[in-house]
């Protein structure tokens, strides 16, 4: 509360400036910050033509936003209004950094209402065509393959799509150490007493990242949940 304030002595006005706190980036963080906020850096965040796709300006800067935080291993949530194109930005970055990746693949989870995984696919093969991406769930894999995958088998996989009610469904999706942990209309673990969100919540990732128009839907505790899974 007392961070940066300024301060008097016993009512002495001319008191020195009192210095609460201060904080200052270490060695790494500072040359990363540095890297990245850099017109060098930011010109690396730029998927070229691996996106089928043109970003709008507004969008270049969403990609760049999610993509220092991603560097810095901090998560977000991405709350543009619906139509204003946070799948693109999504896509946009995971192009980014597999570019970046030094041929190295971790696969990246992505956990949306069922109703909308045959978009999030159809978006992929209209924007992304080179991610490597699997859809896991009943209505695109068998029930034998989905329930026997393990976490060898998403080494040249980019991307795994599933449902929220998937992940209560095949435990194996918690043993995998994701790359960025992508939840789309996140104000479905708004509740977090639910058996979905706790299940989301206990999943193992670098980054978070929530994508929602409605990021509070009824209550400010919508947005406390959403945070708590972020951070």
């Amino acid at each position: 509360m007392l961070a940066g304030a300024d301060g008097t002595v016993d009512g002495d006005s001319d008191a020195a400036r009192v210095e609460w706190a201060q904080v200052i980036a270490g060695p790494w963080l500072a040359e990363t910050l540095k890297g990245l906020r850099s017109q060098e850096g930011l010109t690396r965040v730029d998927p070229g033509s691996a996106l089928k796709g043109t970003l709008r300006p507004y969008q270049q800067v969403g990609v760049q936003w999610l993509y220092l935080l991603a560097k810095v291993g901090l998560g977000a949530c991405l709350a543009d209004d619906m139509g204003l194109g946070k799948t693109i930005q999504i896509l946009a970055l995971l192009l980014v950094l597999r570019q970046q990746s030094d041929g190295i693949r971790r696969p990246s989870l992505l956990v949306a209402p069922a109703s909308l995984l045959a978009n999030w696919a159809a978006e992929l093969e209209r924007f992304a065509p080179s991610l490597n991406a699997i859809v896991a769930h009943p209505t695109e894999m068998s029930a034998n393959d989905l329930k026997s995958m393990t976490p060898d088998q998403l080494r040249t996989v980019d991307l795994v799509i599933t449902s929220y009610g998937s992940l209560l469904r095949l435990p194996w999706i918690a043993d995998v150490s994701w790359n960025l942990l992508v939840l789309d209309e996140a104000q479905a673990i708004k509740n977090p007493a639910a058996k979905q969100t706790q299940a989301v919540k206990k999943l193992n990732a670098a980054v978070r990242f929530a994508l929602t128009g409605t990021p509070i839907e009824n209550r400010l505790g919508d947005l406390w949940s959403i945070f708590d899974f972020i951070h």
